[in-house]
């Protein structure tokens, strides 16, 4: 269980004795007349990440006023309203509606910084007025939460002891809480391997990362504000948005980790602590497996064996991690809708034998983006304490590495499903993976749904763009689903192409039931990639008639796969981690189309 991280950081502020490596060997220099900062030891767990640079997603508006830097932002008629103007300070209330009117919003947002008199006029503070556009097209999220972005570029974390406030005011707060606080949330990523400031050489202390202030998030339902401290999110609504929020930066951390930390273990290890969080600080009803290169190899996972091969050499070793969450109240014998999560998880993706150039490679870290989703989804929606559904989180693991053990163009892999693949592209490795995860999560575990999400084609930033994940299903009211889920959450997605009578040929071998890369690279890619994954679900898992026998099972559910491929959204223009996918997750799994547990 994740110890209290205020604990951990009180003993790392201390000076250290040795040293642990840094992401970096390049050293900064740092000004001789500048003080040291607080800083610790590069943090072990999420929560001690969370305490470096830590945010709150439930502060009250009283205190995020009373921060150093304040930024207010909202659509106009929420920040023009009359409840939440009463809310403001005076010395702010008397400007407040012209410095509103003065922004531009556009089809992106605007903002303007206007210095006020505060404390009776003894001091001036900066406050940042952001103004959302009022109307969106049709397929984006109608709370206009990706210009959320423009509104805080240049607003950075504060510094150890000051604080930043961001006030959000909200025309419908159900609706527009969780996709307003997500993008707050990937404003302020967690991981940094940058120098703190200090009394080592050069100015700087190795190892160590400078503890930052306090950001202060108040979200204000405008339909209710009528005076300061009113206009509060009610308790459902704020819970989830606490949840979901804190899971994105977690899975955003992950992905922007380096891969010489974040390696196969690591990665198995972050799913170890969420298990251990939720059973023992939660006391949730959560257990957790992994197999490791022997028993994945004992067992038949013949796509995480051969993709991690190489690197099992020098000690990273695939892995296939199963966390399941059960309803804790549930009375015996009890039947809940069973979904599984599944999420590719190459630590790093070098291409293989047919290995990445040059500019291709750098920034393959991210390619477990889909594992990182689905982490933070679970542990968001455990968190949330569902009572209609029991979960499965099903990661696939591995590092995509060159050595004398690597897989090679020409061999033949036998994945989990028993269906012989042919390997004519080392760099399509992430649906070998997958093709394991979600054998195992149809057959071995029988689960009704199976979810698959993945950084898996560069080709579906062609077909559906870099803001939007593209979705792939044999159900049509899943597919609707998600895509409706990604428009109220803000993680954007877009239905794909489903025909399997015109893709699964694109994989045909001489000498085995399949290859894993397409003949032809025109003919839709992300679906024949997305159609690949589902060629090895269990033969029987959506068939009336599974035993073969001729006669359809009267009263069996229909069973439905959803993959997600979000190569584009999983990272921003920076190539940093988005955490995208866990808003789209809880969304989905917490919407209409499983209510009753259907």
């Amino acid at each position: 269980v994740i110890g209290a991280a205020s604990r951990a950081i009180a003993r790392r502020v201390a000076p250290t004795g040795a040293k642990r490596r840094v992401a970096s060997a390049i050293v900064p220099r740092a000004s001789a007349d500048a003080p040291p900062v607080p800083a610790v030891d590069i943090p072990d767990t999420n929560d001690e990440w969370e305490a470096v640079s830590p945010v709150d997603f439930a502060a009250d508006v009283s205190a995020a006023l009373a921060a150093d830097k304040v930024v207010i932002l909202g659509k106009r008629g929420a920040l023009r309203s009359p409840g939440f103007v009463a809310s403001l300070p005076e010395s702010l209330r008397t400007v407040w509606l012209e410095a509103v009117a003065a922004v531009r919003a556009g089809d992106n947002g605007g903002k303007r910084s206007i210095m006020v008199p505060w404390d009776n006029g003894g001091s001036l503070k900066d406050v940042v007025v952001g103004v959302l556009p009022t109307a969106v097209s049709r397929h984006n999220c109608p709370a206009a939460a990706f210009a959320v972005d423009v509104v805080l570029a240049g607003v950075h974390p504060p510094a150890h002891g000051q604080t930043l406030g961001i006030i959000t005011a909200l025309k419908d707060a159900t609706s527009d809480a969780v996709p307003i606080a997500v993008a707050v949330a990937r404003r302020f990523p967690t991981y940094t391997a940058k120098s703190a400031r200090g009394g080592g050489r050069g100015g700087v202390e190795r190892g160590r990362v400078a503890i930052k202030g306090e950001v202060l998030v108040a979200q204000v339902d405008c339909g209710a504000a009528s005076r300061l401290g009113s206009g509060r999110l009610d308790e459902e609504t704020s819970a989830r948005v606490v949840a979901v929020a804190k899971a994105v930066r977690h899975a955003s951390r992950v992905v922007d980790t380096p891969p010489a930390f974040m390696d196969p273990d690591a990665l198995v290890g972050e799913a170890a602590s969420v298990a251990a969080e939720l059973a023992g600080n939660h006391g949730l009803d959560v257990a957790f497996d992994a197999l490791r290169y022997d028993a994945l190899k004992a067992i038949g996972f013949g796509g995480l064996v051969a993709v991690g091969d190489a690197a099992a050499r020098d000690g990273r070793e695939p892995a296939l991690v199963h966390v399941k969450y059960r309803p804790s109240d549930a009375p015996p014998g009890s039947v809940f809708r069973k979904i599984a999560l599944v999420g590719k998880g190459i630590t790093y993706d070098t291409g293989g034998l047919q290995i990445k150039g040059k500019s291709g490679m750098p920034g393959m870290k991210t390619d477990m983006g889909g594992a990182a989703a689905c982490l933070g989804a679970f542990k968001a929606l455990c968190q949330l304490r569902p009572s209609h559904v029991e979960l499965h989180l099903v990661l696939c693991i591995a590092e995509n590495a060159v050595g004398p053990r690597a897989f090679r163009p020409d061999d033949v892999v036998t994945p989990l499903s028993g269906r012989t693949v042919e390997i004519n592209n080392t760099d399509a490795e992430g649906r070998l993976v997958l093709a394991d995860g979600v054998a195992y999560a149809s057959g071995t575990l029988g689960c009704d749904d199976v979810i698959d999400v993945a950084t898996l084609t560069g080709a579906q930033m062609i077909a559906t763009g870099r803001n939007f994940a593209g979705v792939l299903s044999d159900d049509e009211a899943m597919e609707r689903a998600c895509v409706v889920a990604g428009r109220a959450s803000g993680d954007l997605a877009h239905a794909l192409p489903y025909a399997p009578e015109f893709f699964t040929k694109e994989f045909g071998s001489k000498i085995a039931d399949m290859k894993n890369s397409v003949k032809d690279r025109t003919n839709a890619q992300s679906s024949c990639a997305g159609q690949f994954i589902a060629n090895h679900l269990d033969p029987g898992w959506n068939r009336a008639d599974p035993d073969a026998s001729g006669d359809e099972t009267e009263g069996r559910i229909k069973r439905r796969w959803l993959h997600v491929d979000m190569a584009g959204p999983a990272t921003n223009k920076d190539g940093r981690g988005t955490g995208y996918g866990v808003a789209l997750l809880v969304h989905l799994i917490s919407g209409e189309l499983y209510a009753d547990g259907k």
